[in-house]
């Protein structure tokens, strides 16, 4: 059974290059969300494998806020995928347990390098 990923990207087209990325390394992609509030939403609905998630988002939630509130209630594993390089949001980043950070422009080898470095994610 393919495991299960959810993407949070406001970007619509980086949302799209992600859901090609993700397919390649074997997920299902099961939801493209632009907000942190679909985000919280979609993750609950969906219980997926592995998230992709983005730092800044298309409203006021960012995305290491909507992973405090999905911790709540999972321990999905992420990859925050930002073109943030800000060590400080790095760091916060980092507090959110279960987690990796990229910087994008991410390519598809150090994808999988990170998906295969997340437990329970490995495609």
């Amino acid at each position: 059974m393919k495991k299960k990923i959810v993407i949070v990207e406001d970007d619509r087209l980086l949302g799209t290059v992600l859901k090609k990325m993700a397919s390649a390394l074997g997920f299902d992609v099961l939801d493209i969300a632009r907000t942190g509030e679909s985000a919280i939403s979609s993750i609950k609905k969906h219980s997926p494998d592995l998230v992709f998630m983005d730092i800044y988002l298309a409203d006021d939630i960012s995305g290491i806020e909507a992973m405090k509130s999905i911790r709540e209630y999972s321990n999905v594993p992420v990859i925050y995928i930002s073109a943030q390089s800000d060590l400080q949001i790095q760091k916060e980043a980092s507090y959110i347990g279960n987690s990796r950070f990229m910087v994008k422009p991410v390519n598809m080898s150090d994808l999988k390098l990170a998906v295969n470095g997340m437990a329970g994610a490995a495609a």
